[in-house]
């Protein structure tokens, strides 16, 4: 069965039952500052668990769109794990609790998508009686295929920091004895991929305060989440989600771009993730989200550089996930017309910030990897501080990819190494600015450099004269770096007589910088104290 018909089955299952259906909600959530992104189907419905006014539904069912960063390095390495994926779910607000949840998800599970009942099983929170009662004594599952575990399997939320939470039921589906850690006690209580979970039937019974207490809700509810990826794998019968009609031809894709001859396993994860990644960047980017250095847009950044390393690990070199995207837009393009609508913009943002990290891969790979030949003739296995700092410093390598290659070359990082030397390098900043404000003239600014044309205009064409760092002249900054400019002319006025500096943006044609501050040092040097953003 095609995703594209369990998604339709599923929503006019529940529509025929007397849910009102809901479309997908942004991935970036509405009025809620507690969360990055949209990571359950319930989300857009918090408030409807907790309010004690009218309501305009009491059910709904949806298929949301979702994405989590929580689990990035279990990404392709299991058969399971995604960024972006879809949650179906049914909703009840005050309505329909257990007895329901539980009659209607084994009737879909075993009656419609016709999952056989010998590979079910299901889990309980171990306090709640009534669930494990109704599977008994109502469904019919026999008690050993019902497992009892505690808060951290079977008590969900909430979506944040507050909110609806309760406990949970789940149904697992066994791919069998030949899969996962082989043991006879293996049971969904194992964090192997031989039991997979394809149902998520939450219990919404409390409120759960910015203190963590929890309190009963006036109206009871029912919240379940069906990832549509597993799902797919188990009534397709393949081996992995990525082996689904929803990931399959986007891995395919990647192993054309990657000229690869076959499925290999040094190869699977690399590509799996690619494509996970990919998917992710064209929800998020269509929906307005753009790579940065914060927030949700460094969420994204983050996803397309994982993606671009493995790329590398693939031998591909030049810009390549915006062909990806595109894709993705051909696999998904049909269930959400929104990223066909903005396919070009997608692809056009991807690639630009494809080839600005790959500028400064290249910059700084040649480095990492002596790094690498001195930490193997040390017989290390570690990177030390100080040399992560240079490849930060110098060649603008944020901490993170530099743990992401080394992990993949089986080695370590030393953080705490790495933020003293950051610490050394804030301190010694923070001398050269003191002895520098001593040494400036107290006089008044009864005069400005010819550059500065600022009098006249905001915003004027320059170009770059020098770039000093830590007071040394260097030929070019990286993200993230501090560094002081100095421009042929400029719309900046410079700190002096008592006022300050003006603030702004430098942009260049591949670059942007966010100006702090400026200083007049004499004649026609104004230095632009700066933070290059990009």
């Amino acid at each position: 069965m095609k995703a594209d018909d369990l998604r339709k089955i599923f929503l006019e299952f529940f529509k025929a039952r007397g849910h009102t259906i809901i479309p997908s909600a942004s991935l970036v959530p509405e009025g809620d500052p507690t969360l990055l992104f949209n990571v359950a189907g319930m989300v857009q419905f918090k408030q409807f668990y907790a309010s004690k006014g009218p309501i305009p539904f009491t059910r709904a069912a949806s298929v949301q769109k979702c994405l989590r960063a929580t689990d990035l390095e279990e990404v392709g390495r299991t058969i399971k794990h995604h960024t972006f994926f879809e949650m179906l779910g049914n909703f009840s607000f005050g309505d329909y609790f257990k007895n329901e949840a539980i009659e209607w998800a084994w009737e879909f599970i075993t009656e419609v998508v016709k999952l056989p009942k010998e590979r079910l099983y299901v889990t309980v929170y171990h306090e709640d009686d009534e669930s494990e009662r109704i599977w008994a004594e109502r469904i019919g599952v026999d008690r050993d295929r019902i497992y009892r575990l505690g808060k951290e399997d079977n008590f969900w939320g909430p979506a944040g920091l507050t909110g609806a939470c309760g406990p949970c039921s789940e149904i697992h589906f066994d791919l069998g004895r030949d899969v996962g850690c082989g043991r006879e006690d293996c049971s969904p209580a194992c964090d192997c991929d031989r039991f997979v979970e394809v149902w998520n039937l939450v219990f919404p019974q409390f409120y759960q305060d910015e203190s963590g207490n929890l309190s009963p809700l006036e109206r009871k509810g029912v919240d379940t989440g069906m990832g549509l990826e597993c799902l797919a794998m188990v009534c397709q019968g393949v081996s992995s989600t990525y082996d689904t009609d929803l990931l399959k031809p986007i891995c395919d894709f990647v192993r054309d771009e990657a000229s690869l001859d076959s499925q290999e396993d040094r190869t699977t994860v690399a590509v799996r993730v690619i494509a996970d990644h990919s998917r992710a960047l064209c929800f998020a980017i269509a929906e307005g989200v753009l790579p940065s250095n914060e927030g949700r847009g460094y969420v994204v950044r983050r996803i397309l550089r994982r993606a671009v390393l493995r790329g590398l690990d693939l031998g591909i070199e030049e810009p390549f996930l915006y062909r990806v995207v595109g894709k993705v837009i051909d696999v998904m393009g049909k269930a959400y017309p929104e990223i066909k609508a903005g396919a070009e913009k997608v692809a056009l943002i991807v690639k630009s910030d494809e080839e600005r990290f790959q500028r400064t891969l290249s910059r700084g790979m040649a480095i990492f990897r002596q790094m690498l030949d001195e930490a193997a003739a040390r017989e290390s296995k570690m990177l030390s501080g100080q040399d992560v700092f240079k490849l930060y410093d110098t060649y603008g390598f944020p901490l993170e990819i530099t743990q992401e290659l080394a992990r993949s070359h089986g080695i370590e990082v030393d953080v705490e190494g790495f933020e003293k030397a950051m610490d050394d390098q804030r301190e010694r900043a923070r001398q050269r600015s003191r002895i520098g404000k001593e040494a400036e003239t107290s006089e008044d600014m009864t005069s400005v450099p010819e550059n500065f044309v600022g009098y006249d205009r905001l915003e004027v064409p320059t170009v770059i004269v020098r770039i000093k760092r830590d007071g040394k002249e260097v030929e070019e900054a990286s993200e993230g770096q501090e560094v002081a400019i100095e421009l042929e002319r400029t719309p900046f006025y410079p700190e002096g007589g008592g006022q300050v500096s003006d603030r702004g943006v430098i942009v260049g044609t591949a670059s942007a910088c966010t100006v702090s501050h400026v200083r007049w040092i004499g004649g026609t040097v104004i230095e632009h104290h700066v933070r290059v953003d990009s």
